[in-house]
């Protein structure tokens, strides 16, 4: 099998794209901070206090939101006792994926091997594809309902409609591509993709032979277990919804006037900046903005949509650590150890769990 080195020029440009993107995110979030006045904000984060403990508490829910998503695409063989540990696993991979350039995809590889020892790799890689789906489609339809919903008061002369409108349709597009991949199936595009390419030798064979038992677990979930996708989609929508929650207790506690229709588009809104900057790690910076924009076009005051942003942004750096925290106690080191020595880890499955 041929292969094709990295040379060094190229590895530098490989480095050199995320730490523009960071660099850019933190210039952004930086300027937005210094424009609007750090002592108004600072001030603000003052009043919310101790107060900040319930936001955390509701977005540590939004993971177990996310993980419960998660044990509705596993096959009920290998749900039992599985919640905890997919709660953990969400946790630490979130923390990943929030700081790492790029698509969030950096988390769901360790992910696999976090899970390494309670099923097979093709069952864990075919539940989390199923359930990046669901997430992706209860977003899609949280952006559509929570902007629609609002549509009337917001000021569309202060957003950058056109320019969201074609990135959110080319999202949408891409999410339809992913979701017909799935229900086709993945080791046909592969088989294609091999017979034009001769020279990628056995590799795509023994690809293509991972892919299909990923397929067949798929095909289990969509044509067997339906409703157990529509609850996966139906729990992402629902931990969106705690994002509405939050921004409702934020803007009461710094003094504005509690909205339940404002928040919704505030949060809809930031969901619909997370699709479009995907780029920047954990959308440094471009939140902040978003935030700023759809509070002016609210009328709402711009300095407060600072506080706001700048308070998600808190959130997030702390849902991080709590993340590191469920990683490091998840110990990933032993099993990288097994699975580069090429072992099995110490078999306690449980008698209904699978094997490949």
């Amino acid at each position: 099998m041929s292969t094709w080195p990295l040379t060094g020029k190229s590895l530098r440009a490989r480095r050199l794209v995320p730490a523009s993107a960071v660099a850019l995110g933190a210039a952004l979030f930086a300027s937005i901070l210094y424009g609007w006045g750090s002592h108004r904000v600072w001030r603000d984060l003052q009043a919310i206090g101790w107060r900040f403990v319930p936001i955390v508490a509701l977005e540590v829910l939004v993971s177990g939101a996310n993980a419960r998503a998660w044990w509705h695409t596993l096959p009920r063989q290998t749900r039992h006792n599985a919640f905890p540990r997919l709660l953990l696993v969400q946790l630490a991979g979130r923390a990943l994926n929030e700081t790492a350039p790029g698509a969030p995809l950096y988390g769901e590889p360790m992910k696999v091997l976090l899970l390494r020892e309670r099923s097979p790799v093709s069952v864990t890689t075919a539940s989390l594809l199923s359930v990046k789906l669901a997430q992706a489609l209860a977003s899609v339809l949280f952006i559509i309902i929570g902007l629609l919903a609002a549509s009337w008061s917001l000021k569309f002369d202060r957003l950058p409609v056109r320019s969201l409108s074609v990135a959110f349709v080319l999202i949408v597009a891409g999410i339809g591509m992913f979701m017909a991949l799935q229900l086709r199936g993945f080791s046909g595009l592969t088989r294609r993709v091999a017979s034009c390419g001769h020279c990628l030798g056995s590799w795509v064979g023994r690809m293509e032979h991972g892919l299909r038992r990923v397929d067949e677990h798929l095909q289990e979930l969509y044509r067997s277990r339906p409703w157990d996708f529509v609850a996966a989609v139906m729990l992402g929508l629902a931990g969106l919804c705690v994002g509405i929650v939050q921004i409702w207790l934020m803007m009461r506690w710094i003094g504005l006037r509690p909205d339940w229709l404002a928040s919704v588009t505030i949060e809809a809104f930031a969901v619909l900046v997370s699709f479009v900057s995907f780029v920047i790690p954990g959308s440094l910076g471009v939140q902040e903005g978003g935030k700023v924009l759809i509070f002016a076009a609210l009328g709402l005051p711009v300095a407060a949509g600072v506080t706001v942003g700048v308070a998600c942004r808190v959130n997030n750096m702390l849902q991080v650590a709590i993340g590191v925290v469920a990683l490091v106690w998840l110990k990933p080191h032993r099993m990288f150890g097994a699975a580069q020595d090429g072992l099995e880890p110490p078999p306690h499955h449980s008698r209904e769990m699978t094997t490949d």
